[in-house]
């Protein structure tokens, strides 16, 4: 029974916390102290269901703000090769839309404070139905989500942000550096929440960034809008984080680093805990 109770308690709680805009909390409260925000990334079900729904638990426990569960998808166009292959394993053992609402319901009652941003493909969410999708996401308490193929001028789009707008979450938009101005000004005027600034041409987890290309990208996009932008690709190390840190974004993504220490140390009885102190060492660097 007590456990009953605390369960409806921290519903309450992050409904509460939802309705006056997470995010937007947090991105507030960061600048009120002159930080960045640590944005972290996992693959949903990898290395299994039970151990990612603990290693997100540690990751917000270790400082991050906000962190993108990725939905695994079979042929995912901008993902390198180190989260494209924990995505095929994830799907292998069997993961799916509804395992992963489960892992964002049990994040959200962990930690009723974390941004929560679902990131995947639009066929995922598509097959899934769109408005099944908005009430489900919704129910698990998830904020926002990233559609990494989804065109502004597409039927779909209308669809999704409808859909997700009902229910109070944010369709977050991604710039990259091939976005010409007038498609920056378009995709700033429906942005919420936060823009995602892709820092580097091509895939996940290759190259690594430089300040100045960060900035160029960033100053771009601060032209047309005041939301705050986060900088990710291209972030190997902590030492990557505090540089782009310099930049005037106002938050930094780590992601495929984190996917590739997990296969580094996926034998590990710790593992959780291990991926934990790792980010941490991104966290520190951005206080």
């Amino acid at each position: 029974m007590a456990e009953v109770i605390r369960t409806l308690i921290l519903r309450r709680e992050f409904w509460e916390i939802n309705l006056s805009d997470r995010i937007k909390k947090i991105f507030k409260n960061l600048k009120e102290k002159n930080n960045k925000a640590l944005i972290s990334f996992s693959v949903a079900g990898f290395p299994d269901d039970q151990t990612s729904l603990e290693i997100c638990k540690v990751l917000s426990d270790s400082g991050v703000h906000i962190h993108e569960l990725n939905m695994p998808h079979a042929e995912a166009q901008a993902d390198g090769p180190i989260i494209q292959l924990a995505n095929i394993k994830s799907i292998k053992k069997g993961i799916n839309l509804d395992k992963i609402f489960m892992i964002a319901e049990k994040l959200r009652l962990h930690n009723p404070n974390l941004g929560i941003c679902l990131m995947g493909y639009l066929n995922n969410i598509f097959i899934y139905g769109i408005e099944k999708f908005a009430e489900k996401a919704n129910k698990a308490g998830v904020d926002a989500l990233i559609c990494v193929d989804l065109p502004a001028d597409v039927k779909e789009e209308k669809q999704i942000r409808d859909a997700l707008k009902k229910v109070g979450i944010s369709l977050i938009k991604l710039i990259t550096p091939t976005t010409n101005e007038n498609r920056i000004k378009e995709i700033t005027m429906d942005a919420e929440s936060f823009i995602y600034s892709v820092n580097l041409k091509g895939i996940t987890g290759v190259k690594t960034v430089q300040v100045n290309e960060a900035n160029q990208q960033i100053d771009r996009i601060k032209k047309y809008t005041n939301l705050p932008i986060v900088s990710g690709f291209g972030i190997k190390n902590p030492q990557d984080a505090k540089e782009i840190a310099k930049s005037n974004c106002d938050g930094v993504v780590v992601g495929s680093q984190i996917v590739k220490y997990i296969q580094e140390n996926i034998d590990d009885k710790n593992l959780p805990q291990k991926v934990g102190s790792y980010v941490k060492t991104f966290v520190e660097v951005l206080k």
